[in-house]
Formats: structure tokens, sequence, C-alpha cells
């Protein structure tokens, strides 16, 4: 009898000593969550930040055969509302020509194809182009020209002539309907 007595208590020193095991693990798992979650929190950008992060542009606005530069990510994005005549001069141009090949259509989103939307700054040297009024030089090409080196884009923002070698980079961008871009 004084050995059941004895195993039965074990056993349940045993059960305790797991319940105060566990126990301590919970608590110190609450404790550790309690404390990291400010810090995880504070790490998230605020709304100001994700606002800035999608831009919302109105292209409603913007005349044919002029431009509009916002600044978005610390970029001039530039966005140029083309003429019929840019879209059919540069639609169907030899790209092997140039010398950094790329058709229309990858320059263009295909339900807007008169809209083009480029990072504004030359490709060669961090240069603000010209370009965006119709008073603005533009090159031989009716695009968009460097006052620092002289590169010339095409009003696709393909490089025509330069220092340059590369063609404009496009953000990333969606149209959200006929009136609105959101960048990002």
């Amino acid at each position: 009898m004084a050995e059941s007595a004895a195993s039965q208590v074990t056993a349940h020193g045993g059960s305790r000593r797991e319940f105060l095991t566990l126990l301590t693990a919970a608590t110190g798992a609450v404790a550790g969550g309690a404390i990291l979650w400010p810090v995880v929190d504070a790490l998230n950008p605020d709304a100001a930040a994700q606002g800035a992060a999608h831009l919302i542009v109105n292209v409603a606005d913007i005349a044919e055969n002029t431009a509009k530069t916002v600044q978005w990510g610390g970029l001039p994005v530039t966005i140029r509302k083309l003429t019929a005549k840019d879209v059919a001069d540069n639609e169907f141009l030899v790209t092997s020509t140039l010398v950094d090949p790329a058709d229309f259509s990858a320059r263009v989103n295909a339900g807007y194809p008169s809209f083009v939307v480029v990072v504004g700054l030359n490709t060669a040297t961090p240069c603000e182009l010209e370009g965006d009024a119709t008073s603005d030089p533009r090159g031989d090409f009716n695009g968009w020209v460097c006052p620092c080196d002289g590169s010339e884009y095409d009003p696709l923002g393909r490089v025509r002539k330069g220092p340059a070698v590369k063609n404009l980079a496009i953000p990333r961008y969606t149209f959200l309907n006929a009136a609105q871009i959101k960048l990002g």
C-alpha cells in the first residue's frame, strides 16, 4: 500500500511539474508577444506612407501633345498624351533600328494607347528631361531632350540619339479608368 501511495505522489508531482512548466512557457510567450507587438507595428508604414506609395493621378486634364509630371517615390514621372500622328508614326516603327529596341505595345497600355507613362530622367545622366510642353525643345523625334548631355527620346520614351543607350524607365502603373492612373 505504501508503494501504491508513493507512485501516486510521484505521478501527481510529475503532472504538477509539467503543468507549471507549461504555465511558465505560456506566460513567457504572452509577455514576449506583448513586447514585440508594438515594435513590429511601429515598423509598418503609416497611412501617409501608404498613400504616397500608390499615387492616383488625374489624366483627364492632359491635352493632346502635352504632358504632366508628378513626383512619385522621389522620381519625376511624366504622363504624355500622344496625338493620333504620334501613335501612327510610332506604332509600326521597325524597332531593330533603335539603340534599345522596344515595340509600341511594350511602351503603352493596350487599353489606352494614347498615353505614355515614363520616369522623366535621362538614363545616361540623372537629369530631368525637357519636352512636356509644346513650347519645350523636343528634338528631332518630337519626344524629350536632355539639357545636360543632348540625348533625345521619341514620344514613347525610346532613346533615339544620345550618349544614352537605354529607353526611359516605365514605372508600375494601372489605369483605374479613362481619367485616372494609379502609380505603384
